[in-house]
Parts: C-alpha cells; sequence; structure tokens
C-alpha cells in the first residue's frame, strides 16, 4: 500500500509538471537583430540552459516511456465527450484558486464573476460537468492562478529552472505550490491524480508534436510558454482586455491593407486568370495566405475519441511512419503512408511545403482527397527541412533547387522499392504533387527524370511553385524582418496576434467556410508576424541540423539565427562553395530559377502547374513568362495568393480531375 501511495504521488507530480509546462524570468531586452529573439523577449537570459537542456531532454523521455503509456490506456478507456465532461468538473471543484486569484490583483468583479459561474456550473451544470455559464449566460471564465496574483504584485519572476519533474522561475513555482490548498482537488489524492491524467490525455499530442515536428523543442517551448504567460498576466485572453490592446496597438492598418489591394489590381492588370474565385474577398496576399489552414474540409482528424486513444481510427491516425536509409553514416529518413486494399493501386508522392515535415497537416489533407480517389499515398518531407538533413550525407546544404530534387530523387526511389518490397505492392501507375518549394523541386525532378526515368512517375502537379529561388527569398526576408519599424512593442503584438490565433482555431465559422467568401480578423502586420515566426524557425531547424547541435547541450546558435536572413543563409551555405568552385552570382540564380527549365516546360507534357496571380513570392513579369512556356499546361486563379485557394471548391474540382485514374471509380462512388 506505501509503494501504491509513492506511485500516485509520483505521477501526479510528473503529470503536474507537464500540464503546467514550462515558465521563465522575463527581461526587457533591447532589438537588435534581423529576427526578434522570442525567447529571450518572453522569458530573459537563460543562464542555467546547459543543466536546464539535460532535464529538458529527461524530461521528454519521462513523459514518453512513463507518462504516455498512462494517457494512451486513460484515452482509450474514456471518449472525448467524457475526457471533456471531467476536465468541465475539475475546472469548476477548483474555482477558489480563480477567486482569491482575482481578489488579490483587486479584481473583485472578476471574483463575483467566479462565484456565479461557480453556482450556475455547480447546478444547472450537474456538478460542473457542463458549463452553461458561458453556453447559456455567456459568462466568460477568468483564467486566474496565483502566479498571476504574484505577477499583479510585482513578484519579479527569478531565474528559470528545469528540475526533474517540476520546472518553472522562482515565482512561477511558488505560484503553483500556494495554489495547492486552494484546490479542494488536493485533499483527494485518488481524484487528484485522476483528473491531472485526465487533463494531460489531451496535450499528449501536442507535446509529442513538440519533441518529433523540431530539431530543437527546448527552444520551441521556452518561446510558447513564455508567450502563454505574457498572454495570462495581461489577461489576453479575456475578449474586453484583447479588445482595449488591439485598439491600443492600431490593429486595423488601412495603409498597409489598401498597398496590397493595389498591388493585386496591378497584377491583375497585367496577367488575366484562367479561373476566377467568386466571393472571395481578397484582404492581400499575406493575410489570404493565411487562408491554407481553412484546408480541412476532409476532416482527417475528427473523431469520438482522443488522439491517444487506440480506438482512434481517423485519416490522420492510420497514416502509418516507416523509414528507409540513404546513407550508413546517418538516421534513417522517415515518411509516412496509406495504402489501399488493391496492390496495383496508383501511387502518389507528396513534397510539401517549404520547411514541412512528414506531420504537416496540408500533406495529410491532401493525402485524404488522393486516398479517397483510389491512390496509395507517400508524404515525403521538405528537402529544406530538418529530418531531411539529418539523413542526407553530412556535407548536404538544402536550398539549390537542382541539387535538392537528385536528392529527392534518391529518397523517393528508396521509399517506393522500400513499399515494393515489404507490402508486395505493384502501382499501376505514380503521380508526383508539389506544394510551394515542394512544387519548384517537382519540377525539377520531372526535368530530371525526363533525361533519367528512375522514378516511373507519369504526371507532375506543382502547386504554387516559385520561379526564381532567390528573388523568392529576398520577399520572404523582406516580410520577415518588417517587425522591426515597430520594436518596442514586439512582444504586445505578438502576445495580440497569438490570442486571435486561438480564437480563430476554435471558431467553426471559419472551419466550416468551404466555398462561401470569408474574412479572417487579422491586418498585414500581423501576417508579416506569422510568417517571420514560422520561416525563421525552419531556418533554425535546418541550421540546428547542419552544425550538427545536440538538444542536451548549450549552443549559441539562436544568437546568431537571429541575424541571419534567409538570405544570408543562401550566401553562406549555397553562394560562397559554388563562387569558391568557379560559378558566378548570376550563373547560380539562373539554375536556381524555373528560366533554366525553359526548354523543358515548353515541350514536356507531363506536368500541370497550378498558381495565383497574387503570390507573394513570385511577381507579374514572372508569372507571364511561365504562362508563355507552360500555355496550358497551367492554371491561374484569380485570388488565393501562396496556397490560400487549397479549400476552395473550384480549385479541388481542378485538382481531381487531374487525379482521377482512368477506369478507378472514387471511393464515394463505389
Amino acid at each position: 500500500m506505501v509503494k501504491n501511495k509513492f506511485f500516485i504521488i509520483f505521477i501526479v507530480l510528473c503529470l503536474n509538471f507537464y500540464s503546467n509546462n514550462i515558465s521563465f524570468a522575463i527581461e526587457d531586452v533591447p532589438l537588435i537583430n534581423k529576427y526578434p529573439d522570442y525567447a529571450y523577449e518572453l522569458t530573459g537570459k537563460d543562464k542555467h540552459e546547459k543543466f536546464n537542456r539535460k532535464l529538458f531532454v529527461f524530461n521528454l523521455k519521462l513523459n514518453k516511456y512513463v507518462l504516455r503509456p498512462i494517457n494512451t490506456l486513460w484515452g482509450s478507456i474514456m471518449p472525448q465527450y467524457a475526457l471533456d465532461r471531467l476536465q468541465n468538473a475539475y475546472n469548476n471543484i477548483n474555482f477558489p484558486v480563480r477567486v482569491v486569484s482575482c481578489a488579490l490583483q483587486r479584481d473583485f468583479k472578476s471574483s463575483k464573476k467566479e462565484a456565479v459561474r461557480f453556482l450556475a456550473n455547480t447546478t444547472i451544470g450537474i456538478g460542473g460537468f457542463y458549463d452553461p455559464a458561458t453556453s447559456i449566460f455567456k459568462i466568460e471564465p477568468c483564467n486566474e492562478d496565483i502566479e498571476q496574483a504574484l505577477g499583479y504584485r510585482n513578484v519579479k519572476p527569478g531565474c528559470y529552472w528545469v528540475l526533474p519533474i517540476v520546472q518553472g522561475n522562482v515565482r512561477d513555482l511558488v505560484g503553483q505550490l500556494l495554489d495547492v490548498p486552494l484546490r479542494p482537488t488536493s485533499y483527494i489524492p485518488f481524484a487528484t491524480s485522476a483528473f491531472f491524467i485526465n487533463s494531460t490525455t489531451s496535450s499528449q499530442a501536442g507535446i509529442k508534436r513538440l519533441d518529433e515536428a523540431n530539431a530543437d523543442p527546448y527552444e520551441v517551448a521556452r518561446q510558447l510558454k513564455g508567450l502563454d504567460m505574457y498572454m495570462k498576466i495581461n489577461n489576453l485572453d479575456r475578449k474586453a482586455v484583447l479588445a482595449e490592446k488591439e485598439t491600443e496597438l492600431n490593429t486595423i492598418n488601412i495603409n498597409n491593407t489598401s498597398e496590397n489591394m493595389d498591388l493585386n489590381e496591378n497584377i491583375q492588370s497585367k496577367l488575366k486568370a484562367d479561373i476566377n474565385l467568386d466571393n472571395y474577398n481578397p484582404q492581400g496576399p499575406l493575410i489570404d495566405s493565411m487562408r491554407s489552414a481553412l484546408f480541412d474540409n476532409e476532416k482527417v482528424d475528427s473523431s469520438m475519441w482522443s488522439e491517444t486513444s487506440v480506438w482512434n481510427r481517423t485519416f490522420k491516425k492510420k497514416l502509418k511512419i516507416t523509414s528507409v536509409n540513404i546513407d550508413k553514416t546517418r538516421p534513417n529518413y522517415k515518411y509516412r503512408y496509406i495504402l489501399q486494399k488493391d496492390k496495383t493501386a496508383p501511387l502518389a508522392i507528396i513534397y510539401p511545403a517549404f520547411g514541412e515535415g512528414i506531420l504537416g497537416d496540408k500533406a495529410v489533407r491532401q493525402a485524404k482527397i488522393l486516398y479517397d480517389e483510389g491512390y496509395s499515398v507517400v508524404i515525403q518531407g521538405s528537402a529544406f527541412h530538418w529530418e531531411f538533413v539529418k539523413s542526407m550525407p553530412q556535407n548536404y546544404k538544402p536550398g539549390i533547387p537542382s541539387q535538392d530534387a537528385k536528392k529527392l530523387r534518391i529518397v523517393t526511389s528508396k521509399i517506393i522499392n522500400d513499399i515494393q518490397t515489404r507490402k508486395k505492392c505493384n502501382p499501376s501507375k505514380k503521380i508526383l504533387i508539389g506544394n510551394s518549394f515542394g512544387a519548384l523541386t517537382t519540377l525539377f525532378v520531372a526535368a530530371q527524370e525526363e533525361n533519367e526515368n528512375t522514378l516511373g512517375i507519369s504526371n507532375y502537379i506543382a502547386i504554387n511553385p516559385p520561379i526564381d529561388t532567390f528573388f523568392a527569398l529576398k520577399q520572404l526576408d523582406k516580410h520577415s524582418q518588417d517587425w522591426k519599424n515597430n520594436p518596442a512593442d514586439i512582444k504586445l503584438r505578438t502576445a495580440v496576434l497569438a490570442q486571435k490565433i486561438i480564437q480563430v482555431s476554435q471558431n467553426k465559422d471559419y472551419r466550416n467556410a468551404k466555398y462561401d467568401s470569408v474574412s479572417l480578423p487579422f491586418n498585414n502586420d500581423e501576417a508579416k508576424l506569422v510568417i517571420g515566426y514560422v520561416m525563421k524557425q525552419k531556418l533554425y531547424d535546418v541550421v540546428f541540423t547542419i552544425e550538427n547541435c545536440s538538444r542536451s547541450k548549450k549552443n549559441n546558435l539562436y544568437e546568431s539565427i537571429n541575424n541571419m536572413s534567409f538570405y544570408d543563409y543562401a550566401q553562406k551555405y549555397l553562394q560562397e562553395p559554388l563562387i569558391a568552385s568557379g560559378q558566378s552570382n548570376e550563373q547560380i540564380s539562373y539554375d536556381a530559377s524555373l528560366y533554366s527549365l525553359a526548354d523543358f516546360l515548353q515541350n514536356n507534357k507531363k506536368y500541370k502547374i497550378y498558381h495565383s496571380i497574387d503570390d507573394y513570392y513570385v511577381n507579374a513579369e514572372q508569372l507571364m513568362w511561365l504562362k508563355r512556356q507552360s500555355a496550358n499546361k497551367s492554371v491561374f486563379f484569380s485570388n488565393g495568393s501562396h496556397l490560400g485557394f487549397l479549400y476552395r471548391k473550384e480549385f479541388l474540382d481542378e485538382f481531381k480531375k487531374d487525379i482521377t485514374p482512368p477506369n478507378v471509380l472514387p471511393i464515394n462512388e463505389l
């Protein structure tokens, strides 16, 4: 019995660590970089990084081998509906933490709201299993704790530590300790364990993705937790406060919107679209590109079970992961796949967008469309992705499309052979589909395969390929570094944007806007921040891998990355070695563009290009050149910018025409 008690306490402590995640000290830091150092800005200087990294890696392993199996068992017993009800009950029971925190902050109005919410949810909500306070009475919760009260009282954050099982800055750890006596669940050990297991079950998918999708999850965790704490301290999860901060920041930037609309009209006056997207309601190329997140109409992850459950049989969970070896001295390369029962079914290979790995959501949704049309599907990662780089020979540096295409062909060939050998498949045909920079390398693969047919690909589809690589990199840097125009309020701007993204992700109206017009609640500056953050992280991961850094050892890489643009990367890792070998800048730039494939684009008939005339990675002259070369082998949409038309019916109808194999009926017609 004593052993069981110690085991329960151990598990509770572990779960407490992961439910609260990570907290850090916050210090004001002067902004001098090309990119903002979000971890530094939001969490302060990491004085104990060497020690913290080792313990962080230990805690990830602890989660993987101890906590995740427990959560998997729990999630397989309890359907998602039951998990949600228990989480509601846990939140309701522990209302004293919120009431006291609000009172300590002299926010007596919120204390009263929490008391009313508790009364409503306990009675009408049947002990708190339901939340009528929100759904019926429209009383929003105030997610407060003692750590926020300490922050209000100007208690300094202190140093950040990662320890076995628990971690945080001094203020955060003290706040967690003071929360305990205010939680009624703390006095019932079994209930404490059950509630913590329940709450962490839903977070396992995020922890797993943090671990597997990032070359350096420690740095990402610092950023995300620092951002989360900043939003909490500033009450940005409250709609009234968020609206007030938006007004303060002048988030509705009319000048920027007008500038982009003028750009759209200028391009459209020079180049006519093949297909008009009716009722698109464009907001500018940058914001429109964010609409690719709406591309979820295939419902790839909707289930009554949590993602950890063994009973979850959504399409995303049906995708399997295996690997092939490219270089004996390097780790195997992972890929995802799903096969039809028919061993002769056609095979589709997907090259995802710039910097995306095999876990990318857009590739999964695209795979669902292909699978429903009768294809077996393989998802590879982008050549510009850290896992791809890690599996390549030591001296490989991604970014030159012709060289990336050669490596991709080797990987694709090994994957096809692996599937044919292990699964005894003999595909009747094979097609290759690329998105963004994956589309650019797709066309280079097609041109190389025209001379050396090693893969047996019958058709190639390229969606929004950049035309000039170095032009695209300059465009990316231009938007990513625009934050320096207003550096003083970068933390607040980022936090406001993050909270708005959370609200959009939880709003079903956006998810259901398949074909009709939809307006995203962002402005041009916010779109630039999103693009800058996402792309900078992809660059960080690749350089982290090239420089052979370790997750568990301290490094100063993020300091240099914050001062490295994509064009700087190209110069250091791509251009300088080629120039040293005797090539000129002009020749390097030409070889890295579709201009070098002019003859192929004119004469080959096995490819199809989808583009939009307001894509910010290209300009009007480049698109007109591409149209002259490709003629009817390309389809240009009136709007959508970069991948922002993937959810539209007009695109899906055209795409399905191209991929429907002859003599094969889609699954929904069988």
